[in-house]
């Protein structure tokens, strides 16, 4: 294999390279395990994603990251959540405001409540400028303990997610609780990435030309 041919496989592997770790990099989840201890969820950043929460239009400390609910059952009894997890007074409001655009989003919530729910909770998706791209509304149903539903997203970037739910038909009307769980998101790739795969691009761009013209001599 001659020179050329050895650098340009060289620099082809370099661009497979960058490019997996770039999508590698650009998918987080968060389990709500990630702290130890339960802890206040409002102005609280984690991976990448800054919780508020507020209750007729205050912060409020009535939802914690790394949580259990219901406490004293056994977490094998939910279906889409697990233990630990984000909980709260189903009263209040919780938006998700990430550090990147993301591209797609999914998340799992249950609610307090033995009946399907329509809708149980609803998601407002808000883009880089933070204009609104329109409200979801999520029904839920009875899996195991919680009337549990699933939010998936993709499409044009968010900067920005704002749920609230349905707390009119909860067991506890006075004291309506809603756990979140499972929340994965895909970061749109930074500059510095997609820098370098263009410059991997462009040495195998310099690298052709260099054969093409050994070919002429």
């Amino acid at each position: 294999m001659s020179t050329t041919n050895k650098l340009s496989l060289a620099v082809f592997s370099m661009a497979c390279i960058v490019f997996s770790a770039t999508n590698a990099d650009a998918v987080t989840k968060l389990t709500f395990d990630e702290l130890g201890f339960p802890t206040p969820v409002d102005n609280l950043t984690v991976k990448g994603v800054t919780f508020d929460y507020k209750i007729d239009g205050v912060d409020s400390n009535e939802a914690m990251y790394n949580a259990s609910f219901p406490p004293q059952l056994p977490s094998g009894l939910l279906a889409n959540v697990q233990q630990p997890l984000l909980e709260g007074n189903a009263k209040g409001i919780l938006s998700l405001d990430f550090a990147a655009p993301v591209a797609a989003l999914e998340f799992a919530v249950g609610v307090e409540a033995f009946r399907p729910l329509a809708p149980g909770f609803s998601v407002e998706l808000l883009d880089q400028a933070l204009n609104s791209l329109g409200i979801t509304a999520v029904n839920t149903a009875p899996l195991a303990i919680l009337s549990e539903g699933l939010f998936k997203y993709s499409g044009a970037p968010i900067k920005k997610a704002i749920l609230s739910f349905n707390s009119e038909l909860f067991l506890n009307p006075n004291n309506p609780r809603f756990s979140l769980d499972n929340l994965t998101y895909t970061a749109v790739p930074e500059p510095s990435s997609v820098i370098a795969l263009l410059a991997s691009s462009a040495i195998g761009a310099c690298l052709y030309r260099v054969r093409k013209q050994q070919k002429v001599v």
